[in-house]
């Protein structure tokens, strides 16, 4: 049960993008109903509910459009209730092996995914990293904004999404560019970043030798498609000098605005005048009050250099 307070009590349940926009998904506990805000300018002020609740971050979909339909709305462990979490792994294995799995050991909502025409791209990101991905062609921005790509090279479309995942395994083998690259490389570059135009100097070599492998291998049911793409988030000025925010969001009363967002970390102006960094996925799923909150005080060492 959750205790009594003047405050209103919500939980944040998901972070998306709707063109090119940030948006974070909220259900109040009053109204038993879920509505989305604005991320960008956005003013955060807050107070964990303890002891710690947290929901399933699924339950605004089961609330939506059932499409988590035996949700069981509570999180005991991680972000998911049990079921939805049994459910989404059982999916992304089907889905992550699609190509290389038998068809009848495959949903058929999958398989029908799969006949969309398909991206493969390399993404860049701060820290100089860079991975090969997948995307159906119609929302390539949106997957690459929800990754926090600084920026990221389009190689070729095709029909399909199972040849597109033989293309992706082809280029990690032959060239061993990753397929994944870590929230915490991803903050590192943030908070100590390569020269933008080293990246995309980076990114362009890697792209010419992607093209030749895939133009070499045989498989000719693609289209080559070789377009730079630049996330317009990461060349703004909060991003510049930025430090981490030094609490934990899942803890403790806090206060700030978000002024700018790469994949789901944040740019954060607070009170002190500071513009600081956190991870947004924190506080996903957690049982939080929201109102008029000083926050907690933060300990920051200034930039040397």
């Amino acid at each position: 049960m959750l205790i009594e307070s003047s405050h209103q009590r919500i939980t944040y349940l998901k972070i998306f993008w709707e063109n090119t926009i940030p948006n974070i998904q909220k259900y109040e506990y009053e109204s038993g109903t879920v509505t989305k805000e604005t991320l960008i300018g956005n003013n955060l002020s807050y107070q964990v509910i303890t002891p710690i609740q947290k929901l399933c971050i699924n339950y605004g979909e089961a609330l939506e459009n059932k499409k988590f339909r035996n949700c069981q709305k509570y999180a005991l462990n991680g972000k998911r209730c049990a079921s939805c979490t049994k459910d989404e792994n059982i999916f992304a294995a089907q889905f992550h092996n699609v190509h290389t799995r038998e068809t009848q050991l495959t949903s058929t909502k999958i398989l029908k995914q799969m006949q969309q025409p398909n991206l493969l791209y390399l993404a860049a990101f701060y820290d100089g990293s860079i991975k090969v991905g997948t995307s159906s062609s119609r929302r390539i921005e949106t997957r690459l904004l929800e990754q926090g790509a600084i920026c990221a090279s389009v190689l070729v479309e095709t029909p399909d999404g199972i040849t597109i995942r033989v293309l992706e395994d082809l280029i990690t083998d032959e060239l061993g560019v990753s397929q994944a690259i870590s929230t915490k490389k991803k903050i590192d570059g943030l908070l100590n970043p390569v020269e933008k135009k080293k990246v995309i100097a980076k990114l362009e070599i890697m792209a010419g030798k992607a093209q030749q492998t895939i133009e070499s291998s045989g498989i000719k049911d693609f289209e080559i498609i070789n377009t730079i793409w630049e996330n317009d988030y990461a060349y703004e000025k909060y991003w510049q000098r930025i430090q981490k925010y030094p609490n934990s969001l899942a803890t403790g009363s806090h206060d700030f605005r978000v002024v700018s967002l790469i994949g789901r970390v944040a740019a954060l102006t607070h009170s002190s005048g500071m513009t600081l960094l956190a991870d947004l996925d924190d506080i996903l799923g957690l049982a939080l009050e929201v109102g008029e909150f000083s926050g907690d005080q933060l300990s920051v060492q200034e930039k040397l250099f």
